[in-house]
């Protein structure tokens, strides 16, 4: 699990048992000017983009790709339908023609970072 893409220090960003991956939740995170994460810009769509990109580097660690997600939960700050669109946008630019897995969505008051978008997945080997 060398190769994921930022550390947390409170939790493991994923962990596998009996066949299944857990992978935290995530937000929309790069590498600041500093080296500090910082969300990327572009409000709930961005986010949503690239969390799924993040959330994917954990699952390629652990052998899993997208193809194997049976569960997203999905966490969205300030929810109103437009943000929600904006959101399922990014999300759904993501998977493209692949098979949409299981998701709820909930609304928040905060996530990580101070971003807008929060994901965590559960996929099968």
């Amino acid at each position: 699990l060398g190769n994921l893409p930022m550390k947390m220090p409170f939790c493991s960003a994923v962990i596998t048992e009996g066949g299944t991956v857990y992978v935290s939740g995530a937000v929309g995170a790069v590498r600041g000017s500093e080296g500090k994460p910082e969300i990327v810009q572009g409000g709930p769509e961005a986010e949503a983009l690239k969390t799924m990109e993040i959330i994917e580097a954990c699952l390629r660690a652990c052998g899993a790709g997208p193809e194997h997600v049976t569960m997203v939960h999905a966490y969205l700050v300030d929810y109103s339908m437009e943000r929600f669109q904006a959101m399922n946008k990014g999300y759904l630019q993501y998977w493209g023609s692949r098979p949409l897995p299981a998701r709820i969505c909930t609304g928040t008051n905060h996530v990580g970072l101070g971003g807008s978008v929060e994901l965590d997945v559960i996929a099968q080997l």
